[in-house]
């Protein structure tokens, strides 16, 4: 297994489906970062391996992070001339990240090419992808490096000028 990071840009809006009187809102974990469920991307990977008419078993090993890393704003979606709703977004333009386990059999290569197509004809909203919101183009995936806490303060240690 490998684990990865994606980063996807969006093509148009990726819009919140939590609703509350003013606004709908992303779904959000107890420390209140964005979490995209990880059925929503298995779906997406199932679409797109038929797409490619590969890969049907390996995409069922992929195992997703929910936590999002990425900044939302507030998007207007006008549903008639003067009527709108308050949605949580990513805009386009906007970039996000997402932590993604491979299996053994799913090179990065493979898995680029699967969230290409994935993202290109479906995307991921969850508001509604059928309705072609949170397309996206992927800007690279990469093995993630883990840093240990301790690995951290001794990398910024060294980065500090010795006088």
């Amino acid at each position: 297994m490998i684990e990865v990071q994606a980063r996807l840009r969006f093509n148009n809006h990726c819009l919140g489906d939590c609703r509350t009187k003013k606004t709908d809102r992303m779904l959000r974990d107890p420390e209140q970062r964005v979490i995209f469920k990880p059925v929503w991307w298995q779906s997406l990977m199932r679409y797109a391996a038929k797409v490619l008419n590969r890969h049907h078993d390996a995409v069922k090993g992929i195992d997703w992070d929910p936590v999002i890393d990425g900044d939302t704003r507030l998007f207007r979606r006008y549903y008639r001339p003067r009527q709108y709703m308050l949605h949580e977004a990513f805009y386009p333009g906007d970039v996000i990240g997402v932590n993604v386990v491979l299996p053994d059999r799913l090179t990065i290569a493979d898995f680029t090419q699967l969230l290409d197509v994935a993202g290109r004809y479906k995307g991921i909203s969850p508001y509604g992808s059928d309705q072609k919101y949170g397309t996206f183009e992927v800007m690279d995936v990469k093995r993630r490096v883990r840093v240990t806490p301790s690995e951290r303060v001794t990398a910024s240690a060294s980065q500090q000028p010795v006088r």
